[in-house]
């Protein structure tokens, strides 16, 4: 968890009890707006909005010809059927400002029929997403900062497109066998209870007034969930230490209830919510872990002894362990944060199944599509 965020790929902060609980955890949350767009934010949030560091502005023209750049090369790769369909037809539609584009994908968009009113672009959901994906990512790189999205399509195609897309269905024994020479797949870490089930009810100002009294408890709470990441993504399996990951956790947990303890300036009633951290790593993981790979299930956080984390297995990953050292060192983690259910309620999602079998219908969903 980097010091700043940033937060994709909406323009305006609608959702108030999101960004008050980003700005519980990061000192930084930036967004994607053009220069001349002024976006329509909610009125609950103008304390943290007129303090700065929550809901600062990234001006995506800069960036722009990178991501068309890298969106352009990839075409091939996702399928741009929805370059092929009819505009006027029953697509849903989502607006796209020019200024997140170059004239090159502008063209491509009105060359298929998708024409820009005000500088406002309607272009088929799915093809506004995939390019969003790209534009967020490279901004987040060249400015080092962490990814954060609500949005479970979001977070899975930006961990497909940074695995460019070499992923298989799914971790099983069988795939095990096949990748045995190279074996790696891509996890995720869950941390529970950590946003107030009354952040709704927090006044800005309150917030803004944790962040300025309970920094250090922030930024330890920050730290050790970083350590407890990086250790989890060594790439080589003979350096897994579980004894190291185990005293990780357990700081992860101190910190947490320390974290937690400091809130009593907001008067929290209670904890919920949810985040998951991305990143590739040995499946050699899976087994010193435990992992019942072929269920898609998360360890039970007794493994770790410990309660509010857990650990699960998503899908194979095709690369060697080279690209995926680069890949961990250039990419930021790709983290998705869900306020609405807690940790333990999210098995009630899509009729059945944990945190991970939900990411992973995502993900098969996104590459299917």
């Amino acid at each position: 968890m980097q010091k700043h965020v940033l937060y994709y790929p909406h323009i305006s902060l609608q959702n108030a009890p999101l960004t008050k609980a980003l700005a519980l955890y990061y000192d930084r949350v930036y967004r994607i707006v053009p220069d001349n767009v002024r976006p329509d934010d909610n009125e609950g949030l103008w304390p943290l909005l007129e303090e700065g560091s929550v809901g600062s502005m990234i001006d995506p023209a800069p960036y722009s010809v990178s991501a068309s750049d890298e969106f352009l090369s990839k075409l091939g790769e996702w399928d741009a059927a929805a370059l092929d369909g009819d505009p006027d037809g029953e697509k849903e539609l989502s607006r796209l400002h020019v200024e997140k584009t170059d004239e090159r994908v502008r063209q491509l968009f009105e060359e298929a029929g998708f024409k820009s009113h005000n500088n406002w672009m309607s272009i088929p959901t799915e093809l506004a997403s995939n390019y969003m994906l790209y534009l967020a990512t490279i901004i987040a790189k060249k400015n080092n900062l962490s990814l954060v999205t609500s949005d479970w399509g979001a977070w899975t195609g930006t961990s497909y497109f940074n695995l460019d897309g070499q992923i298989d269905e799914s971790l099983s024994p069988d795939m095990m066998s096949e990748y045995l020479d190279d074996p790696f797949g891509l996890f995720c870490l869950v941390v529970g209870g950590i946003t107030p089930i009354n952040i709704s009810e927090i006044p800005a100002d309150k917030i803004l007034e944790f962040r300025d009294k309970r920094t250090d408890e922030i930024t330890n709470f920050r730290k050790c969930l970083n350590e407890l990441h990086d250790e989890l993504r060594v790439i080589d399996a003979n350096e897994i230490k579980i004894d190291v990951i185990k005293d990780k956790v357990k700081a992860l947990n101190k910190a947490k209830v320390e974290y937690r303890n400091s809130a009593d300036l907001i008067k929290v009633k209670g904890w919920t919510g949810s985040k998951m951290i991305g990143f590739p790593a040995a499946i050699g993981l899976a087994k010193i872990m435990d992992i019942p790979i072929a269920s898609m299930i998360p360890i039970d956080t007794t493994a770790l002894e410990l309660t509010g984390v857990a650990l699960g297995a998503l899908f194979t990953i095709k690369s060697n362990a080279q690209d995926l050292k680069k890949l961990n060192k250039e990419n930021p983690a790709s983290f998705l944060i869900e306020m609405q259910r807690s940790f333990k309620g999210y098995t009630k999602q899509r009729g059945g199944g944990d945190i991970n079998y939900h990411a992973w219908n995502c993900m098969e969903e996104f590459i299917n599509d």
